[in-house]
């Protein structure tokens, strides 16, 4: 066997933001029974390759055809995507750790690039591998494995993304830059000091032209899975189900970070390339759960013209009983001030609100459990729907504001 010497962490916590009924702890032995079924599974799927790597090569598409027909029937069958994708990620790393070869390792991972592809393992997870197989053949000097890695893998995990939105791709979207990584740090210092900070130009202007462009899409082509914005459980528990329609006025769809292209990135974007600065800058596992400690879904929020918006409220339920410390606000598209739907914080004084304006590449971050919210209602008049991506980072909420007890 050919070892790497790599590890994936694949211990998760589910934060089921979407009001589900699920309490957000797994079955240890559902999920281990899943990540033994699914390491058999693609064990029967790479085993004719095992010492054709070539062949491998050649046959990377219908392989990938396979992880994903194995991913769609565990899916009609009711089993949960996210603990899918953990058991996948985890048996990928087995089989590449039990490669017989310098080449069938990279090709081993060639393949879980292309899945990633195709939703069926995380991007980073992909580079994480990536960087971890390279650098093991690298120090033994196997060459024709390591051009075989960067030709396939290396070229799409490090892609160009600069100058155009038709150069960003999924890979490029995912990745951490220290443009972008430097802006989260420098506003983690406003959300200890002030519990809120605002970040413009997240991404810059060709990987927002692009997220906008797909979001767009999708709220319209997806039209079928959104559903009216609800409570979660506790909240619902708390005012009743009759009252949740005079409290927001919204459609949302969560993506789950499987949509092909450029929907899915974003939510893995928003889950796990904002959280590497995020998670260090705060404090690291202290304050939040570290970028592999849990998988949950990003919310999309839609807001129709003449909507009522939603009314003042703090994201946690209590932090005694809520894990979500710190809530990211993304917006692809840009609303003009007369048409409603801002966002309006109350950082430390109701008398003192903190009003912000949907902007294009604009990114909200603000402590879950210390700053009530509202969205304002929108305009009848206004040019376009409002459209917003919200996620939690669980931790420990009283630990993301410097001034917290």
């Amino acid at each position: 066997m050919f070892s790497t010497t790599t590890t994936t962490s694949t211990t998760t916590t589910t934060d089921d933001d979407d009001g589900n009924d699920d309490d957000g702890n797994d079955d240890g032995n559902d999920d281990g029974n899943v990540t033994v079924a699914t390491c058999e599974r693609l064990r029967e799927i790479l085993r004719p390759y095992d010492h054709f790597p070539l062949s491998l090569r050649s046959n990377r598409a219908s392989v990938t055809k396979e992880c994903v027909k194995m991913r769609t029937e565990w899916i009609t069958r009711g089993g949960d995507a996210r603990e899918l994708t953990r058991a996948t990620t985890t048996a990928f790393a087995y089989e590449c750790e039990r490669s017989a070869s310098a080449l069938a390792l990279a090709e081993c991972v060639n393949v879980k690039a292309m899945c990633a592809e195709h939703g069926v393992v995380p991007y980073h997870a992909v580079r994480m591998t990536y960087h971890g197989a390279r650098a093991a053949l690298a120090r033994r000097g196997e060459t024709e494995a390591v051009e075989a890695l960067d030709a396939y893998a290396g070229a799409r995990a490090f892609g160009d993304a600069r100058g155009r939105a038709s150069n960003v791709t999924p890979w490029t979207l995912t990745a951490n830059e220290p443009f972008l990584d430097a802006k989260i740090v420098a506003a983690c210092v406003d959300v200890k000091q002030r519990g809120f900070a605002v970040v413009d130009g997240a991404l810059g202007e060709a990987k927002a032209e692009a997220v906008r462009d797909a979001l767009e899409r999708y709220v319209v082509e997806a039209k079928s899975t959104f559903t009216r914005g609800e409570l979660d459980q506790a909240e619902r528990s708390i005012i009743g189900d009759a009252m949740v329609d005079s409290i927001r006025d919204d459609s949302i769809a969560w993506l789950t970070g499987d949509e092909r292209g450029l929907v899915g990135a974003f939510a893995q974007f928003m889950r796990v390339t904002l959280l590497n600065p995020l998670h260090l800058a705060l404090g690291g596992d202290k304050v939040l759960a570290p970028v592999d400690s849990y998988v949950s879904n990003v919310m999309l929020s839609v807001y129709e013209n003449g909507a009522r918006g939603f009314v003042p409220h703090v994201d946690n339920m209590g932090p005694h009983v809520d894990p979500r410390a710190l809530t990211a606000v993304y917006y692809p598209t840009s609303s003009a001030p007369s048409e409603g739907g801002a966002l309006v914080l109350f950082p430390s004084d109701p008398e003192r609100a903190m009003k912000i304006t949907p902007t294009t590449d604009r990114l909200v971050l603000f402590a879950s459990a210390r700053v009530p919210h509202e969205v304002e209602p929108r305009s009848v008049d206004a040019r376009s729907r409002r459209i917003a991506a919200s996620f939690w980072y669980i931790g420990d909420p009283n630990a993301v504001v410097a001034s917290a007890p």
